[in-house]
């Protein structure tokens, strides 16, 4: 009777264990999945200030940049 109780009592810890990981691991991936959108959208900020600075060298020098 005593090792029944036991046993459950480590199969009931590992389940609650178990849930923490997955819950912990959903967490992770959803704040990643919004770092990666994020990310996308600084290199399109960051591609648009390029394009603004080599307009303002242009018009500053009167010539193109070598490619």
């Amino acid at each position: 009777m005593e090792e029944t109780r036991i046993i459950i009592a480590i199969v009931a810890v590992g389940m609650s264990l178990g849930g923490l990981v997955l819950t912990g691991q959903r967490a992770t991936r959803t704040e990643l999945v919004a770092l990666r959108t994020e990310l996308v959208a600084l290199r399109e900020r960051m591609a648009h200030l390029e394009g603004l600075l080599e307009g303002l060298r242009e018009a500053i020098t009167g010539s193109r940049p070598a490619a």
